[in-house]
């Protein structure tokens, strides 16, 4: 299968962090102009516009997670040009195109890139931060509800969690129930759930929707 060829298909189907990596290894060159261009994607700029709309705090420090190709921290870069962003991602073939991501100055988007695997503990070189924020992670194949436990130590005490949930996901993993159990646990504020459009008007997958998971973590 050449690099054009990949989709949704071969995104939905890999199993482990092992899959994940061996596939993103061969899409990474091509994924912005076979997948996002073509499928008209719109997923990592509605998920920026959603950050800046609930995010009211004037932040400094956010952290992309599953940074992919860094199109989401790219149009984030665009509405909060002050803020500094770091990526997270499992792939370094995704984090080496996060890399040639520039902001309108001509800048890198990002500060720094981490390579690391989200079903894991994460361990965080950084003071906590004020924010995470993420698209088209948390979905078939990838990241389940039970991770979002391993992202909530990398936020500061009443620090922003703006996640990015399939629909479809969401519904058939359980992401409601973890999400009453983390506010049961005293470990996030009720969140707010949104829908958005993961695809422009015309796509061939127009009408596929994420949930977006808006909370804060209180530590």
């Amino acid at each position: 299968m050449n690099d054009d060829a990949l989709g949704l298909d071969e995104a939905y189907s890999v199993k482990t962090p092992e899959d994940n990596k061996r596939l993103y290894a061969k899409w990474a060159a091509t994924y912005d102009s076979s997948f996002v261009d073509a499928k008209q994607y719109r997923y990592p700029k509605a998920i920026s516009e959603v950050f800046d709309q609930v995010v009211t705090d004037s932040l400094s420090r956010v952290l992309d997670i599953g940074t992919g190709t860094g199109l989401t921290g790219m149009y984030l870069s665009r509405l909060r040009p002050d803020v500094v962003l770091d990526g997270m991602d499992i792939s370094p073939e995704m984090l080496g195109q996060a890399k040639l991501k520039t902001r309108t100055d001509n800048s890198a988007v990002y500060r720094k890139l981490y390579e690391r695997d989200l079903t894991r503990a994460v361990p965080n070189e950084n003071a906590p931060y004020e924010a995470l924020i993420s698209s088209g992670t948390f979905t078939h194949g990838h990241l389940g509800p039970e991770c979002l436990r391993n992202l909530l130590p990398l936020l500061a005490n009443n620090g922003w969690l703006v996640v990015g949930v399939n629909n479809e996901h969401f519904e058939s993993k359980g992401f409601a129930g973890e999400l009453d159990a983390l506010v049961a646990l005293g470990a996030i504020k009720a969140p707010e759930i949104l829908r958005i459009d993961v695809y422009e008007p015309g796509s061939v997958h127009y009408g596929d929707q994420a949930r977006v998971i808006v909370t804060r973590a209180i530590s």
